[in-house]
Formats: C-alpha cells, sequence, structure tokens
C-alpha cells in the first residue's frame, strides 16, 4: 500500500528546509556514483546522484544539517507508526537533458540483500517536475512537500527530470512501531 500525503510540513517550515537546500553556495552536496546499492555498497546502476547522509543509525552518524531537518520526523508519525529512525538522506538529481530510469531497489537490506520487514520507506518531494519515483509499476511525479509513504520491502527507483535544473528528494526509513 502506498499513502500520498500533499502538503505534509506547514509552509513556514517548509520554506525554511527548501531555503536551506537551496543556498547554493554553503550547503555541502557530495557526488555518489551510484543511485542504488546492493550488499556489499555494490551499484546497481552506471547512474550518478548528488548526496547528502543527514543520519544513518549503522554507522551512529548525524550530518551537522540533521537537528535542521529532524523535526519532519513529527509530522511524518502522523502517518506511519515511527518507532525509530533509521536513515534520513537527501538526493539530489541533475538535469541530463532525458529521462533516466534508475535502478529497482529497497532501501534498508540485511547482508543477504534482502530488504527488512516493518519498515517504511519515505520519499518526500522537495520540488515539482517531471521526474520522480517509480513504486511497483506506477510512477509518481515529484510535487513540492508531498510524502510518499511505502513498505521497505516494495522495489522502488527514481528517474531524472528534463524540465527543471534539479530534483531534490529526502529519503526517510523508520522503523514500525507494531
Amino acid at each position: 500500500m502506498i499513502t500520498i500525503i500533499d502538503n505534509l510540513l506547514p509552509d513556514i517550515f517548509y520554506k525554511r528546509l527548501k531555503d536551506t537546500l537551496n543556498d547554493g553556495t554553503s550547503f555541502p552536496w557530495f557526488w555518489d556514483y551510484r543511485t542504488a546499492n546492493d550488499v556489499g555498497g555494490y551499484a546497481l546502476d552506471n547512474n550518478f546522484m548528488f548526496s547528502h547522509v543527514l543520519y544513518f543509525s549503522d554507522d551512529q552518524f548525524k550530518s551537522s544539517y540533521f537537528e535542521t531537518f529532524s523535526p519532519i520526523l513529527y509530522f511524518l508519525d502522523k502517518h506511519t507508526s515511527c518507532k525509530k529512525l533509521i536513515r534520513m538522506k537527501l538526493n539530489l538529481y541533475t538535469n541530463q537533458n532525458k529521462k533516466i530510469i534508475h535502478a529497482k531497489h529497497t532501501d534498508i537490506i540485511d547482508e543477504n540483500g534482502k530488504p527488512y520487514k516493518d519498515i517504511t520507506t519515505t520519499v518526500f518531494n522537495f520540488n515539482t517536475c517531471n521526474g520522480g519515483t517509480i513504486i511497483g509499476d506506477k510512477e509518481y511525479l515529484s510535487k513540492e512537500n508531498q510524502a510518499l509513504f511505502f513498505d521497505n520491502q516494495i522495489e522502488h527507483q527514481g528517474f531524472t527530470q528534463t524540465d527543471n535544473t534539479r530534483r531534490i528528494v529526502l529519503n526517510i526509513a523508520t522503523l514500525n512501531d507494531r
């Protein structure tokens, strides 16, 4: 099941986050030679993106920007049973003048490459464009301030936009409270 929530964040908080990301001189983006990986971190495709890991529980990692973005969890909690944050990562896709579909994947996998159960994946869009996310067999175009919630076991994939210079999404994985 996929849940779509429009206007997830109040305008004032959404604008603050968007302004942080649009400050091209100070927000640090990091080149990533892959858009999805499997066991051992091996790339599933030959595509690239820029990313910024805000939080990752396995590595006990927190970005200096984590506190800026972490209040989003309060708004997610209204729509999903969030027990624990697993990962929070920003992805930036550049316009490559063609639609590029990235590899199918699940976000949080075990040492055998199997997706963990009881985890919700959230894709939160920061801008509207003709890029988006494919979940199962259905395409969802990016719409600003919109969140897509789905089970971590459902394969998904992103695709690049051609009508905007960049597409920015926040990918969040949370352990369900069951």
